[in-house]
């Protein structure tokens, strides 16, 4: 079931006029999550709402105030199941993710959690990209390792927003690998993901200078009429060390030290872990201590000439159908995926640099106009 999608611009103006809208919002999520059986996990909305408008009547005092959001399964959410989606290893989170207690101080409303694949190894936002795309949230968070997410969003025309690491806590996160996991803000414009990371993002945020390059895999028509629209030089980069960082951030040497939490449950009970999964798991479980110890050393050799790259460049073009894959994470970086699949990369602390360029480009992606039905509770005037 779907509705017009979100967004905070627009709740904003409705709130302003109507608070109370709040509650019928929370009413109208709860009533279609109920009917529609999607792999959503439903939080107690409507009493969150209520409590909202308690503690803070006045809509335009907190960021996010009454933005409904979808939460990975595997990010802490206090009286909710956190899943890497193995049921074996479930449990009920007794506090909020760090991400997840900033949200709620600026207002945001957790609507539920979507589900993800067994330890967020591949399609690790489809479902809540796809909880966005259906208009049951503004934005959702949710973990990212190899940039499955960002391709999770451009397949349903959202916009994913990946900050610096660091820049956004983990604690609370449920991920496969140490040093690679990140967070991923998904929603249905730039201006909504950008207003959401800066809401639970800790680190102070420092003016840089306006970009001046734009490295361009490969040499195309398109790369060149991207760095025109943003007034930018073009330079075409040596995408070699961002593909191997890829292929070498893909691969299951980097669940071994993160699989503590399962190894005891998988070889008594290897029966409750998806089949195709099991070779996988006993891969890792094996990896020698020198096999990681190599790819970490191999990593970092990499990310000194991704560093090389970008002192050259100051952001990175990624053309559609290739979103930014682990080379995001493991180096450092910052990025925004658009709905047509193009991301922007640059280095870290870029953030809002990356938001305005991305902003701009966003307007070049032509989406049809949507008009809210007089049923849907925000459309009244």
């Amino acid at each position: 079931m779907s509705a017009p999608v979100l967004t905070l611009e627009d709740l904003r103006r409705r709130f302003a006029r109507h608070p109370d809208a709040v509650l019928d919002l929370a009413d109208d999520l709860a009533a279609r999550l109920a009917a529609s059986g999607d792999a959503v996990v439903a939080a107690p909305l409507r009493a969150a709402a209520g409590h909202l408008l308690a503690r803070c009547p006045d809509p335009t005092a907190l960021p996010l105030w009454g933005a409904p959001c979808i939460v990975g399964a595997n990010i802490d959410v206090a009286g909710l199941a956190t899943s890497a989606g193995l049921p074996a290893i479930d449990f009920l989170a007794d506090f909020d993710a760090v991400a997840i207690e900033r949200l709620r101080a600026a207002g945001a409303l957790i609507v539920g959690k979507a589900a993800v694949d067994p330890l967020g190894l591949d399609a690790s936002a489809g479902a809540a990209a796809e909880a966005v795309a259906a208009g049951l949230a503004v934005f959702a968070i949710a973990s990212d390792r190899t940039g499955a997410a960002s391709l999770d969003a451009a397949g349903r025309g959202v916009v994913a927003v990946k900050p610096t690491p660091g820049r956004v806590g983990t604690d609370g996160l449920f991920g496969t690998a140490p040093g690679i996991d990140g967070i991923t803000i998904l929603a249905a414009d730039v201006a909504s993901a950008v207003a959401v990371r800066r809401a639970i993002e800790d680190a102070e945020r420092r003016p840089m200078p306006a970009p001046a390059r734009l490295g361009l895999i490969g040499n195309d028509a398109a790369g060149h009429a991207v760095a025109d629209r943003l007034g930018l030089v073009p330079l075409t980069i040596d995408a070699a060390p961002f593909v191997e960082i890829a292929a070498l951030t893909d691969g299951d040497v980097w669940l071994s030290p993160r699989l503590d939490d399962v190894e005891a449950i998988f070889i008594e009970m290897p029966e409750l872990f998806p089949s195709a999964l099991r070779p996988r798991l006993s891969r890792a479980l094996d990896c020698p201590a020198r096999e990681l110890a190599g790819a970490q050393h191999r990593l970092a050799r990499l990310k000194q000439a991704v560093e090389t790259v970008f002192a050259t460049v100051d952001l990175l073009l990624v053309p559609a159908g290739s979103a930014p894959a682990g080379f995001v994470n493991a180096c450092g970086l910052a990025a925004v995926a658009l709905p047509d699949g193009m991301a922007l990369v640059g280095p870290g602390g870029s953030d809002d640099r990356l938001a305005d360029a991305a902003a701009i480009l966003a307007e070049m992606c032509i989406a049809p106009p949507v008009d809210i039905a007089t049923a849907w509770p925000l459309a009244r005037p």
